[in-house]
Parts: C-alpha cells; sequence; structure tokens
C-alpha cells in the first residue's frame, strides 16, 4: 500500500542528554575508547568512538554524542526504512513502536519510552508521493518543466539529475538553511521508485522489503484505491520531501512542535501541505508568467496563431506545423536557404510564447493536460 497525496514523516533525529541514557559498555564501537598506536606500540592517539552507523546491516539508526550548550547529548537518527515492508506508510503513532523496538534492539543505547516520546525533535523530514496520472508523461517531463520555471538566485543552490539510477531536482541545502527558514528551506522531487530500484546504496533493501509492496495498489489521500500489477511504471512514482529544521522552523508555519511526542500528534491533512506549498512558491514563477521578454509584433501575433489554430485542428505540436505553413503561405518561395530561415524565425515565434511547451513531442492539448495535472498536485506554482 503507497498513500498518495498525504503528507508523512520521512526521517528525523531526537536528542536528550546523555546522563539521561544507560549506554551499553561493551557495544564494539559505540563510546568505546580507540587507541592508535605505532608498531613500537607508542600511543600515537586514543579518542572515544562517539558516533556509530551500522555500514553491513541493511537498515540501521544514526548515533552521535556532542557537546551541546554544555552538556553532553546523544541524537539518535531513523527514517522510515526502519519499518522495512510498511516504508511507505511512514512515521506516525502506529508506527512509532516499530522505530522504538529496532533501536532497543541495536543494542547501543537503552532509552524508556517516555524518554524516547519526549526527545527533542529536529531535522524532519515530510514527504508526499504522487503518482502521474498522464500516461505520457513522465518524472523527467515534470523536472524539466521545474527547471524552466525556476528562478535563478546566487544564494540558493538548484540542482537536477536525469539519470537512470536518479531523476530529480532540488532546491537549497538541507545542512545550510540557518535561519532563513522562509526563503531557504530544502525542497526535493524525484523519482522514488527509480531511487529504490536502480540506486546502489538502495537495491539492498528494494530487494528485501519493497520488490512486492512497490507493485501494491495505491491509496490517496480521500481513500480512493488504485490497483497496481508487475506493469506498474516506476517512472510516474514522485516523491516530493521537504526539511523543517527545529522548533522555529515549525513556528513560522504557526506549529509548536518540540517534542517527538508534539510530531506525532501532529495532524497531516491537507492544511500541512503549506509547508510544501510555501517553498515551492518562492522558488518557482508560475507556468503562465513564463514569455520572451520581447513582446510580439501583430505580424508575429498572426503567425503564432495562424500555427495554433491549425495545431488544434490537426491535433499536433505547434513545432510540427511549420513546414505547413511555409508552404501554404509562401508558395513562391523556392530557395533553400530562405525557407530555412522563414522556419527559423517562426520557431523563435513559437518559442516567444511556448516556453516549456516547445520540448514535448506530444500534442499542445496533451502538454496542457499534464501542466494541469501537477498544477492541481501543487508541483507548480498556478
Amino acid at each position: 500500500m503507497i498513500p498518495l497525496g498525504k503528507p508523512k514523516i520521512d526521517s528525523l533525529r531526537i536528542h536528550l542528554p546523555l546522563s539521561e541514557v544507560v549506554v551499553n559498555l561493551d557495544h564494539s564501537h559505540f563510546m568505546r575508547s580507540i587507541t592508535e598506536s605505532n608498531d613500537d606500540g607508542e600511543v600515537l592517539k586514543e579518542h572515544v568512538k562517539t558516533t556509530y552507523f551500522n555500514p553491513e546491516a541493511i537498515v540501521s539508526s544514526t548515533y552521535k554524542v556532542r557537546s551541546s550548550f554544555g552538556e553532553e547529548t546523544l541524537f539518535i537518527g531513523f527514517s522510515s526504512k526502519l519499518l522495512k515492508k510498511n516504508y511507505f506508510c511512514g512515521i506516525d503513532k502506529h508506527t512509532i513502536k516499530q522505530i522504538y523496538d529496532f533501536i532497543t534492539k541495536e543494542g547501543l543505547v537503552s532509552v524508556s519510552k517516555e524518554q524516547f516520546l519526549n526527545a527533542k525533535v529536529v531535522d524532519v523530514d515530510f514527504c508526499i508521493d504522487y503518482y502521474l496520472d498522464d500516461e505520457d508523461h513522465k518524472i523527467k517531463d515534470v523536472v524539466n518543466i521545474c527547471s524552466d520555471l525556476s528562478i535563478p538566485r546566487k544564494d540558493l543552490n538548484i540542482g537536477a539529475v536525469r539519470k537512470k539510477e536518479n531523476c530529480g531536482i532540488w532546491w537549497g541545502e538541507r545542512e545550510k538553511v540557518g535561519k532563513a527558514f522562509h526563503s531557504k528551506q530544502f525542497l526535493k522531487y524525484y523519482a522514488k521508485a527509480v531511487e529504490l530500484k536502480y540506486n546502489p546504496k538502495s537495491i539492498p533493501f528494494y530487494d528485501a522489503y519493497l520488490r512486492d509492496e512497490l507493485n501494491s495498489e495505491f491509496i490517496d489521500i480521500k481513500g480512493n484505491r488504485y490497483p497496481q500489477n508487475k506493469f506498474f511504471d516506476e517512472d510516474r512514482l514522485l516523491r516530493v520531501e521537504t526539511t523543517i529544521k527545529n522548533n522555529q522552523h515549525f513556528n513560522s508555519y504557526g506549529y509548536d512542535i518540540k517534542t517527538l511526542n508534539d510530531l506525532l500528534k501532529l495532524e497531516l491533512d491537507t492544511n500541512f501541505l503549506q509547508i510544501f506549498n510555501r517553498p515551492m512558491s518562492k522558488y518557482m514563477t508560475g507556468y503562465r508568467e513564463i514569455s520572451h521578454t520581447e513582446g510580439m509584433t501583430l505580424a508575429q501575433k498572426f503567425k503564432y496563431y495562424a500555427m495554433l489554430k491549425h495545431a488544434e485542428i490537426s491535433n499536433c505540436n505547434i513545432e510540427d506545423t511549420i513546414p505547413y505553413y511555409v508552404s501554404e503561405f509562401h508558395p513562391d518561395i523556392k530557395k533553400h536557404q530562405s525557407r530555412f530561415n522563414l522556419k527559423a524565425d517562426l520557431l523563435n515565434i513559437v518559442n516567444m510564447n511556448e516556453v516549456g511547451v516547445k520540448t514535448v513531442a506530444h500534442n499542445r492539448k496533451m502538454w496542457r493536460k499534464f501542466i494541469d495535472e501537477i498544477q492541481s498536485k501543487n508541483l507548480i506554482p498556478k
């Protein structure tokens, strides 16, 4: 089961005073004194191993001890991967016991349930999964559109990738938000099923727990069910992720979230979509706002609307009408170079008003339908 269109908690870190935690002193690595010496037995360096992650396990929590405001503090990071087959359900009040039991079984520390729930939360990743309804377009089309719509900023990193094992676009960096909650909140769109199935780091997890799950039915936020089968199209399962850094960041949205217990009580309904919509509206301009910086002349508008009308009648892409336009309206032009120049001029006219549309291989109505879909899913500004 993959809930669609519903905000979920994907990962987070909790922290609590180390003095309130019972550390397993018999653990082979964590909080053990590590001594480095030379061949003569001379001690070169000695330190305590204050971090741990099990690289040999398919899933593992992360542990780190550091001084915070003069107090030794334990940070535990975990994600919905600890839920294994329930990965797509996300972390909530129903699945948190499975998370707690996993951390307990890892055996690094002993924390009571009450301490666990009252621990402070930071770096909370929320996500939403969407399935593209339009069979003729893929997530790479969403990435291309979002790239076109992105507003260039010197103070914000914008990146995109279109590879077999990873296809997506992101704005900002998780670790460089600071207090710029309104202008630098991390946001990412990517092909979730593609990442799980083809990214070398995710393949073991996919093979162990999700091979069957990815082909199960979908359930959206309204409870509608979508049966799936072996022909599941991984290029259409899109994940949106964003990170809320701390309590101050939550406050900027009107939420007072300090502890894990507070987080689990949070109502992740349609109103909560604001945490995705705000950064999206900051990083992209509206699709209809994109146009050439120079306005069309009357002659250019006549040519453009003539081609557009023919494209709608012929049910084809507007660029495909250019050869027809040249032949029908300018049959007197015989020279190859002159015809080539006219075609180039007409393509420039199309591009003045068709940013994004010019890249589509299908007709304009199909493209408009796709744009309407991703707007309705709040993936781009309306």
